[in-house]
């Protein structure tokens, strides 16, 4: 019975409380309603409130990354520094860089208001437990670990910054547009119906087919907002990172090549020194020389090194993005036609050049090339393309004339104050100095004792650099006279002797003298016989390319003999000695100078041998130690070098060089050719 009435009872109440009447629905509404306008009325208060308002634009706490979902609905900014929030920017994630020395004195900060604090209330209880731990995290701070991993912290902040600021834009928003309708297809609320009648639209189709190809064609490390090559960051970005109110942002395509720029260091700055001509930096003609390199493909250079700076461009390839603050005012190439064309008096090997802004850029030459200098501009280095290489697309560096006329003046002179001390020393001991010896002199073609024309035979050793040169273009009425240099006993008169066989090609000069005429000589067809007197007056009038005495007679090689064969139409050959070349390259008649020079000593050996001529060891040393000091000194007025092993091999060699002297054009001093 108890059981029964019990649960009798239970089920009665259940369905008097669970149950309720429409009235109690009724109540329980207008309840919740009036609650809910409440609610809503103390947040509109809250929020319009001054009070919040102040607090909101005071410097707020940033926002940890790691705990920010992607549904976060958190309003953040972008930060450099603690605090730095600024309300209602968007909902950018905070990449927040902490200042050591603002965090140590924010700690050393605390600790004196806590010392404060606890003198006041004159109780160290709950106040001294707390400088305790301010103390802890004071030695913390101070530690070098610390230090280590908040610059830590600071690098990867700074990365995570310009990842969020230049997020790729994705070509993907036509699909994202059809998925968004399959989402709100199966919906009747008025928000989804509305929803689907906008993305349906033709103009809201045809931008997202525009969206996806503009984003397409950008490059996969392109940031969503870069600007083009001519415009300028916003004054605020360029403030924030850097400082520069100008900064602009351009885009270089670079293959394997070297960009063509070289750089250098202005204090902490990266600045562009010169363009070099043909390489992608110039053909893009948005590099200048002064501007300031921020970064490249996102990668600073303020503070680096020059070497550093090449290192990273050598290993980039494509599309290089340069952050540049550019030069006040751009200098442009002036002239691009104007060529200079010089033949280079040294060998050069930008390799062992430890002054070259640029290795990679620079370009090795020998004694006698032609370099063709299209830019002047760089006090130090030009810039230039080598004799057969102008299908080149980018010109190499190479020392200017006056830099390199200073540098080897240095060098001599460092030569010289070496030697100095030793000189000194001899003379001392020996009570005298060292005199030159005067040469006994110079036999020509005939076997005569000649002398140089000369005025000093030991002129101090001259400084080569360049040559200017100009294109020469044969003529058919002026045949430039051949002239064999070398030492004796190499062959030359061999030589002369075999061009001289075909006599309506060649012919010799007719030397002058002043001895008597003999019975069966022909004034004129032997010699151009004149008296003493008169050899000598041509002697001081420089008439003589070379002269000598010979028992008590003068022998001699005028300009006018060498002039009266080349205006017969005939090639004048020569055999000279290297003195004899600077009174007759300063002449009108354009000599080509061939240097007829002698092999390896065991090849110079053998063909003694082979040619049944007798021979010393110590001569034939000799031969190729003047040789040696004929190409020194006298090289850079060498048009040809013939090595003569074989006689009849280096014949046909001289031979086929003089007839390309008929045909083709050749570089000669730019003064031959003004002149004429």
């Amino acid at each position: 019975m108890v059981s029964s009435v019990c649960g009798s009872d239970h089920v009665n109440g259940r369905n008097n409380n669970y149950y309720p009447n429409k009235e109690q629905i009724r109540k329980r509404k207008e309840e919740e309603d009036r609650l809910a306008a409440q609610t809503e009325f103390l947040n509109r208060s809250l929020r319009g409130s001054r009070k919040l308002q102040a607090l909101e634009s005071r410097p707020q706490g940033a926002v940890n990354d790691a705990f920010a979902g992607d549904d976060s609905e958190e309003t953040t900014t972008d930060a450099d520094t603690i605090g730095d929030v600024t309300p209602g920017e968007g909902k950018e994630q905070v990449h927040v860089q902490y200042v050591y020395g603002d965090l140590v004195s924010a700690v050393q900060r605390l600790q004196l208001q806590l010392k404060k604090a606890a003198c006041a209330a004159g109780s160290t209880g709950v106040l001294g437990g707390l400088e305790g731990r301010i103390a802890a995290v004071q030695s913390l701070v101070l530690s070098p670990q610390f230090g280590r991993a908040l610059a830590v912290h600071n690098r990867v902040q700074a990365a995570r910054r310009r990842a969020v600021s230049a997020r790729q834009p994705r070509a993907d928003a036509q699909r994202a547009l059809r998925e968004c309708l399959d989402a709100v297809a199966g919906s009747q609320s008025a928000c989804a119906v509305e929803l689907a009648a906008l993305l349906t639209g033709y103009e809201f189709e045809a931008l997202m087919v525009a969206h996806d190809g503009v984003a397409s064609m950008l490059p996969l490390d392109s940031p969503c907002a870069t600007p083009t090559a001519t415009e300028t960051l916003p004054p605020a970005a360029a403030n924030r990172c850097y400082g520069e109110e100008n900064i602009k942002v351009i885009k270089i395509e670079k293959s394997t090549e070297p960009l063509g720029a070289t750089v250098k260091n202005e204090g902490d700055a990266v600045v562009i020194g010169r363009i070099i001509r043909g390489g992608a930096a110039d053909k893009s003609g948005l590099l200048h020389e002064g501007d300031e390199i921020l970064e490249v493909n996102g990668i600073e250079m303020r503070g680096k090194s020059i070497n550093a700076v090449c290192d990273i461009l050598q290993t980039m390839e494509g599309t290089l993005t340069f952050l540049i603050v550019p030069a006040a005012q751009t200098r442009h190439f002036n002239n691009r036609d104007s060529f200079l064309h010089v033949r280079a008096h040294f060998d050069y090997d930008p390799e062992e050049d430890m002054y070259i802004p640029c290795r990679e850029l620079g370009i090795s030459f020998q004694k006698g090339d032609v370099l063709h200098i299209i830019s002047q501009e760089d006090a130090n280095w030009w810039q230039a393309y080598r004799e057969g290489e102008e299908d080149q697309t980018l010109a190499g560096l190479v020392p200017s004339q006056s830099f390199q006329y200073q540098r080897e003046s240095m060098r001599l002179a460092a030569e010289e104050r070496m030697t100095k001390p030793q000189r000194k020393s001899t003379t001392l001991l020996c009570g005298k100095t060292n005199k030159r010896k005067k040469k006994k002199g110079i036999y020509a073609d005939g076997g005569y004792p000649m002398y140089s024309n000369t005025v000093d035979e030991y002129d101090p050793e001259e400084i080569l650099t360049y040559e200017e040169v100009s294109l020469y273009y044969p003529r058919a009425n002026h045949k430039r006279p051949i002239v064999l240099i070398g030492p004796p006993n190499i062959g030359r008169h061999e030589l002369r002797q075999r061009l001289m066989e075909d006599s309506e090609r060649f012919a010799a000069a007719i030397p002058h003298t002043s001895r008597a005429r003999k019975e069966n000589e022909v004034d004129g067809q032997d010699y151009h016989f004149i008296t003493r007197a008169q050899f000598e007056a041509d002697i001081l009038s420089r008439k003589f390319v070379e002269h000598g005495e010979y028992e008590k007679a003068y022998y001699g090689t005028s300009l006018d003999a060498i002039r009266s064969v080349v205006n017969s139409g005939k090639i004048c050959v020569l055999n000279l000695h290297p003195q004899s070349l600077k009174i007759l390259r300063t002449s009108d008649l354009k000599p080509y100078v061939v240097f007829v020079a002698p092999p390896g000593l065991e090849k110079l050996r053998q063909k003694k041998i082979r040619n049944g001529e007798s021979y010393k060891e110590e001569e034939l040393k000799d031969i190729i130690e003047k040789a040696r000091e004929m190409e020194d000194k006298y090289g850079h007025f060498f048009d040809m070098i013939i090595i003569n092993n074989d006689t009849e091999r280096a014949y046909h060699d001289l031979l086929s060089e003089i007839n390309s002297l008929e045909r083709e054009p050749q570089w000669v001093p730019a003064a031959w050719v003004k002149s004429t």
